[in-house]
């Protein structure tokens, strides 16, 4: 791999290293500590509805911006200027969405809801906003507006948590943490990487950019179906209890994404620019990369599943907890698994396949869907987890078949 790769994987890696500890401590420990484990529950399904009704609506547009522009960065005020605003826009619907699925289901209060809503709201435009340090490759950037959101967000999430030891206190502590962050981001996109200009918003821009942003969106919101809807539906057959135990263990394995977050970030806007110009150091790249993550994510699993039976009493040593052992066994396979199909999506996205990409994660979250529906209620949240990992084998073995199919054209 070239240096700036590896310049620019260290400045994530120092980055995450320096707050997502931090921010796993407040997340898992500091959360269940001041709230107890039920309120974890309502928390961890408030979040996840939230963040399938706003990822269903962002259109693919951090994806198709991140390969675009690191073939084109000439238009980067362009599509900052119009996608932003639609982030925006789109989160505004997810939250009244948001609200009205959970009037219709009654499973708790609303508020829960409107701060996740809030939270997941300044998240997504602040993600979009780092979409565009990822695109001109200076992750630099990124790695300060890490270190600042989860100072921001921990720190006021901590403080809402000392006044009110409660779900929706802490979610809009939290909220207000991410949208001082994104305020602070969106500035320094602004200054000067990508001027936000109202003249440059257009329809022609998004009739355009639409088919072949919506099929990465497509995608996204497919990969949000099956790692998200389990928490709902635990919450809905288990209650709040069941659901608070797997979203323990839910949040380790999700904190083990790091690595291939940091991976497919530095890779995707290299890749994306190789395969319109280089495809032999496309191909050595992309088989450097998936070496490294099955090796370091293999590695990283078998730590974690050897270590859960002590690492889950560390964040909460009550009775209620223990269930969240077997689960972070069985979740913690998946994401071995996971980490290697975050490449393959990576490829795929890089070279133009975003519609067989989409179709893919449709076939799978619809198993996973009917999986859960199937085991949950026979196994609880045992059921969840293992459907978790049996849509990642059949995620593997689609993708792998698609790559050796290939894209049957190559568009630059």
């Amino acid at each position: 791999m070239s240096s700036k790769i590896l310049k620019n994987m260290s400045w994530l890696t120092v980055s995450n290293l320096a707050v997502k500890p931090l921010w796993f401590i407040f997340i898992t420990y500091g959360c269940i500590y001041y709230m107890g484990l039920a309120q974890y529950g309502v928390m961890t399904a408030a979040l996840a509805l939230m963040s399938i009704c706003d990822g269903s609506l962002t259109l693919g547009s951090s994806p198709y911006t991140i390969r675009e522009l690191s073939r084109t960065p000439e238009r980067s005020s362009e599509f900052f200027s119009n996608l932003l605003l639609s982030r925006i826009g789109m989160s505004l619907i997810a939250v009244i969405l948001g609200l009205v699925i959970r009037i219709m289901l009654g499973t708790g209060a609303l508020d829960v809801v409107l701060f996740a809503g809030g939270y997941v709201l300044a998240r997504n435009v602040l993600e979009y906003c780092r979409a565009l340090f990822r695109a001109h490759e200076i992750f630099q950037y990124e790695a300060w507006s890490t270190m600042l959101e989860k100072v921001l967000v921990i720190g006021a999430g901590m403080w809402a948590l000392t006044v009110t030891p409660s779900a929706a206190s802490a979610l809009m502590g939290m909220s207000l943490g991410m949208a001082v962050t994104f305020l602070l981001t969106f500035a320094w996109v602004t200054r000067g990487l990508a001027p936000f200009n109202w003249h440059l918003v257009s329809g022609k821009f998004f009739r355009e950019a639409l088919p072949q942003a919506v099929p990465l969106g497509l995608s996204s919101i497919f990969v949000l179906l099956y790692y998200r809807t389990d928490s709902i539906m635990i919450e809905a057959f288990d209650g709040d209890l069941v659901t608070g135990q797997y979203g323990l263990a839910f949040r380790i394995t999700e904190a083990m994404v790091l690595l291939p977050y940091i991976v497919t970030s530095v890779l995707l806007p290299r890749l994306s620019s190789l395969y319109a110009s280089d495809g032999a150091a496309f191909g050595r790249l992309f088989k450097q990369g998936i070496a490294g993550m099955a090796l370091t994510a293999g590695l990283a699993g078998s730590a974690v599943y050897l270590l859960a039976p002590w690492g889950i009493p560390l964040i909460d040593s009550s009775v209620d907890a223990l269930p969240a052992i077997p689960l972070l066994r069985i979740l913690v396979i998946s994401f071995v698994i996971s980490a290697i199909n975050q490449m393959m999506i990576t490829h795929l996205t890089a070279t133009n396949q975003q519609n067989r990409l989409a179709v893919i994660l449709a076939i799978a979250a619809v198993l996973n869907i009917g999986l859960n529906l199937l085991l949950i209620p026979r196994f609880s949240a045992q059921g969840a987890a293992f459907a978790t990992v049996a849509t990642q084998i059949l995620l593997g073995l689609l993708f792998f078949a698609q790559m050796q199919r290939g894209p049957t054209k190559r568009t630059a």
